[in-house]
Parts: C-alpha cells; structure tokens; sequence
C-alpha cells in the first residue's frame, strides 16, 4: 500500500511539473531577482525605422524592451548597443541596461541578450535575460529565463498611412 502512494504522489509530482508559458498563450515572464515575474499586459509595435518595441508589466510594474529591428537572431545589451530594457518598479525606481556601473579597467559590460526565435502570425517569440541598473549604477535588478511567446506585433500607426 505504501508503494502504491508513493507512486501516486510521484506520478502527480511529475504531471504538475510543466512549463508553465503553455498555459500562458501569448506571454511575457522570467524571472527576476530569482523570482517568478508575470506580465499582465503586452504588446509589440513595429516602428517605421524597423525598430521594435515590446511593452510589457502588470499593476505596479513596466519593461519596455526596445529592439533595433524585427528578425530572428540575437540582440546583445550594453550602453554602446541599439537595443535595450528598461524596467520600472513598484517603487518607480528605472533600471536600464544603457546605464552602466563606475568600473576600473572595464572596456566593456555586457548587460544580456534578447534572442528572438521565432516571428509568426503577427507574433514574436524568444527568449532574455538581462542584469539592469539604475541611473547612479548603485542599485540592479536582475531577470533570468526570460520568455516572450507569440505576443502580438502592431504597425506603427505612420506605415499604415
């Protein structure tokens, strides 16, 4: 009987274990500082420039992650790149990963990666992380396992026109 339930319990362990985007179509979360952060609202606009601009957050918190253009591939951050994130507290406190920290014989800091995997249907898919710090360098905020999955991709309203 005891082999039974442990069987049990290990088979429902095993079958609440997935990846939780799957039941998240379309989403934006990773997470950050090693917890888990979840976007209630997202959207992408593609810019007549072919710059594209994500923009996600929930109640008290907004990432604008901001690309120099709409392909597949991947998009390294730092303060001299094209492409960036800036990320807005609870406390309204910006990080960026423009903003870089005072370092002595530092030629270059890389602040992380946003990799697009898939553009589809009007949507974007891939995957960041990125470390993010504020204007002063003395504070950070960190994202890890980052996913973007099908979010939805608009054209700015002048290509239209």
């Amino acid at each position: 009987m005891k082999k039974i339930v442990a069987i049990l319990i290990t088979m429902a362990t095993f079958y609440g274990c997935s990846d939780e985007v799957q039941f998240n179509t379309p989403a934006l979360q990773g997470n950050k500082n090693y917890e888990l952060w979840r976007a209630s609202y997202y959207g992408a606009v593609l810019k007549e420039n072919n710059q594209l601009t994500i923009k996600a957050g929930d109640n008290s918190e907004k990432m604008t992650i901001t690309l120099s253009s709409m392909e597949e591939g991947a998009f390294n951050l730092s303060n001299k790149s094209a492409s960036s994130i800036d990320f807005r507290d609870a406390d309204n406190v910006l990080y960026s990963t423009r903003n870089i920290p005072e370092q002595e014989n530092s030629l270059s800091f890389g602040n992380g990666k946003v990799t697009i995997t898939k553009i589809e249907d009007n949507t974007i898919s891939g995957d960041f992380n990125f470390l993010a710090f504020t204007e002063d360098g003395l504070n950070s905020i960190g994202f890890n396992d980052g996913v973007i999955y099908k979010v939805p991709v608009k054209l700015d309203k002048k290509l239209t026109e």
